[in-house]
């Protein structure tokens, strides 16, 4: 919208653009000829600009720009540290260009790139897709690119886990620090972080450990969902390890290590003490779920709440392929319905 009004003898306009007020002089004298051309030529051709964004639009800024601002965002967060490295390989890689030149298949082409997991993809999605928003909120471009972008379907991945025989040789290889950590990880099927954030005074009395928190990288965080805070049970012999290792001038059960890749080269060194294939120091939370499950200890909601996941869903999407129907034996006369017909038996009979 915009008006005239008389300002000394000269006609001036005022209007708005993004809701800020604005004034100009036309520099035409303040007469009735010079008020017609205002309100007949001047005024539409104005509002015409103002409608395109030929005046006033906001110039597009670099997507780094962007990123700059979501870092700052982000580092008041407790779990920046962790996830800083990828923020800036996203602010990286779109370096040098304007915001308003990414396209969607550019986004979608970059992410699809990364040689990863999509449950870590969608973490750089996550990344991309708040950068694009700060330039919505910003008025330099209409829509983000990155909403609703979606990937193919991983492939699924065996699930790597250990034998009773090959955990029991791996937990007799290992000695001090890495025993405590191996019998805990084993017996309780905790995450790295949760295992690392672990004080003594975790371990209650009525005998459950009770997870509080994670630690990764050294930053403390208070675990992957709700769930994660839950309490797993331990048996005396797991305590008294955990008492063995205890630092005096540290609360954490494992004083200084307080990233699992400070455990690389201990964990690899009991691999090969063992003489065991060494997985990934992870499998020992896919071991203890594996076969809880294969030896029917508990159920999947049991085990889902075992291992602190948002729901049984998730742990069935992880451990089904573990599952094998060789396992479940229902007997050979088994039927659901129509159970007193049919059956191998009666068949016999009925020859």
């Amino acid at each position: 919208m915009a008006s005239h009004y008389k300002r000394g003898n000269k006609i001036w306009i005022t209007y708005f653009v993004d809701k800020v007020r604005h004034r100009k002089s036309t520099g035409l004298d303040y007469n009735a000829k010079n008020i017609k051309i205002v309100e007949n030529e001047i005024i539409p051709q104005l509002m015409k600009k103002i409608a395109t964004g030929e005046i006033y639009k906001k110039k597009p800024k670099s997507f780094e720009y962007y990123g700059g601002i979501f870092l700052k965002q982000k580092s008041m967060n407790r779990s920046y540290f962790t996830a800083v490295g990828y923020y800036k390989r996203v602010i990286e890689h779109f370096k040098g260009r304007n915001i308003d030149t990414i396209t969607r298949l550019d986004i979608k082409e970059y992410l699809i790139s990364l040689n990863i997991k999509n449950i870590s993809r969608n973490k750089y999605k996550s990344c991309v897709k708040e950068i694009f928003e700060l330039a919505v909120d910003d008025g330099v471009i209409p829509t983000n690119p990155a909403l609703n972008i979606k990937f193919p379907q991983d492939r699924k991945t065996k699930i790597e886990y250990y034998t009773r025989e090959e955990v029991e040789k791996l937990l007799n290889a290992a000695n001090g620090v890495m025993k405590a950590y191996l019998e805990i990880a084993f017996n309780t099927g905790m995450r790295t972080g949760e295992i690392l954030g672990l004080q003594l005074s975790d371990f209650k009395d009525d005998g459950y450990i009770h997870l509080k928190r994670t630690r990764t990288l050294g930053v403390v965080g208070e675990g992957k969902n709700y769930n994660a805070k839950r309490n797993v049970p331990y048996n005396a012999y797991m305590y008294e390890l955990a008492k063995a290792i205890q630092p005096k001038d540290n609360l954490y059960l494992f004083g200084n290590i307080d990233d699992a890749r400070k455990l690389r080269f201990m964990w690899r060194d009991v691999c090969i003490d063992a003489g065991v294939k060494k997985h990934k120091l992870y499998s020992t939370r896919h071991t203890f779920a594996t076969l809880m499950l294969q030896e029917s200890i508990v159920s999947i909601n049991e085990l889902s709440g075992l291992l602190g996941h948002s729901s049984p869903k998730v742990t069935l999407a992880h451990y089904a392929s573990v599952i094998e129907s060789k396992n479940i034996d229902l007997g050979s006369n088994f039927a659901l319905f129509r159970h007193n017909m049919d059956t191998v038996q009666n068949k016999e009979a009925l020859k």
